[in-house]
């Protein structure tokens, strides 16, 4: 199911995705860093907004690069 898809499903006043561990889980499944980093950042962008998205990359990349 593509990204984009279940944040519409999921209110994120009410759910908290825990990025931090969705990128260890696709690391860990041989996806590339930059290439998870890229669909996080569109999926949040399309749903939620590009100060919303900014502010979830910016920690991301604080964590991973």
């Amino acid at each position: 199911m593509p990204l984009e898809n279940i944040l519409m499903i999921l209110n994120k006043d009410i759910y908290v995705i825990d990025w931090i561990d969705f990128v260890n889980t696709t690391i860990n499944h041989n996806w590339k860093l930059k290439g998870t980093l890229v669909k996080i950042e569109n999926g949040l962008t399309e749903i939620y907004g590009k100060e919303y998205s900014l502010i979830i990359m910016k920690r991301l990349q604080t964590t991973f690069l």
